[in-house]
Order: structure tokens, then sequence, then C-alpha cells
């Protein structure tokens, strides 16, 4: 039990350094260069991704980096990234919430969906 919860520790400490990456990216690219919103999201989405990956595979999963683990990866990446627009659409768009905070709250869901769903399918084709 406690080494699972030691790597939901870790994947969440990588994930904030993806997040800071991924909002500095995405706010930059919305507030300075005034590109569209959910272009700015998802520009700075796929730089954390690629934070993200490089060390998660084998800090927390403990799986190597080759093409199945990669593709598990990037197939997961995208239900969080139709998660996470959904999410930054409806709290931007629908409830007018700041761009940081709607941000910030398209994060938590994808988070958990991703992480569980990960270590599911990692456990069952690696």
């Amino acid at each position: 039990m406690l080494k699972n919860k030691n790597g939901l520790i870790v994947y969440f400490l990588l994930s904030c350094g993806s997040s800071v990456i991924d909002i500095i990216i995405g706010y930059v690219l919305f507030n300075i260069l005034n590109v569209n919103y959910l272009v700015a999201c998802n520009i700075g989405i796929i730089a954390g991704l690629i934070f993200h990956y490089i060390t998660s595979i084998k800090a927390v999963f403990k799986k190597e980096n080759n093409i199945k683990n990669f593709s598990i990866y990037i197939i997961t990446f995208f239900i969080g990234l139709i998660l996470a627009n959904i999410t930054m659409w409806i709290s931007f768009d629908k409830y007018n919430l700041g761009f940081l905070i709607s941000k910030i709250f398209s994060m938590g869901i994808p988070f958990f969906v991703m992480y569980y769903l990960r270590k599911i399918l990692y456990k069952k084709f690696s």
C-alpha cells in the first residue's frame, strides 16, 4: 500500500513540474502573444507531456522507454487532453472563470484519470 502511495506522490510531484511548464507556456502564449486560449493550453500541455513522460516512465511506472510504453502514454494523454479541454471550455467559456483558474481546474480530473489508467494499462500490457 505504501509503495502505491509513494508512486502517486512522485507522480504528483512530476505532474506539478509538468503543470508549471504547461501554465507558463499557456499563459505567455495567451496573455502576451494573444494566441487563442485553447491553442495556448494545448501547446502548454504538449510541452508538459514531454517533460512528464521522460521523468515518470521510470520513476513512477518502472518501465523502459520503448514504443509500447510510449504508445500507452500517448493514448492516455489524449484521453486526458480531451478531459482537460472539456473542463477548460466549461470553466472558461460557460462559467467565465479566469484563464489561470480555469487552467488549474482543468488539471484535476485528468491527473487522477491518467495516473490510474496508466497504472492499469502498464500492468496489463507491459
